[in-house]
């Protein structure tokens, strides 16, 4: 038994790292960024397309749908949209997407998986120096 325990935490990371699930046909989350990196408390800028024409739920997941939180609720079923919402207070890591999901949760699309943590620093070229 204690074998099985600990095989199952090994694979723990491979699952945060694992793809977003497969967007239903006629909802598509255009942003965030796939490996992108977005500070918690910041501001996120999510875009879409719904072709349904319904109202959507907006959900931040981890891993293979692990619902985190809803970030909105009702979206509008105009045929593309774009909201900024502040990304809650959650542990650093990868496997974060977000996922539009109608009211009765048939239908499902899903951003590319980003990151939440600090940004990454500026890389300065070669002889770049900060005084001018």
């Amino acid at each position: 038994m204690r074998r099985a325990g600990f095989l199952s935490l090994a694979v723990l990371p491979l699952l945060a790292l694992a793809p977003a699930p497969a967007s239903d046909p006629g909802v598509s989350v255009t942003a965030p960024a796939a490996a992108s990196v977005h500070p918690a408390g910041g501001t996120l800028f999510v875009r879409w397309r719904n072709e349904t024409g319904q109202e959507l739920d907006m959900w931040l997941v981890r891993g293979e749908t692990d619902r985190v939180v809803r970030l909105s609720s009702k979206l509008s079923g105009a045929t593309a949209g774009e909201t900024a919402t502040v990304l809650p207070p959650v542990p650093d890591g990868d496997g974060y997407a977000i996922e539009l999901s109608n009211q009765d949760g048939s239908l499902r699309g899903y951003s590319g998986t980003f990151a939440v943590g600090p940004p990454p620093r500026a890389v300065r070229g070669p002889g770049a120096s900060g005084a001018r």
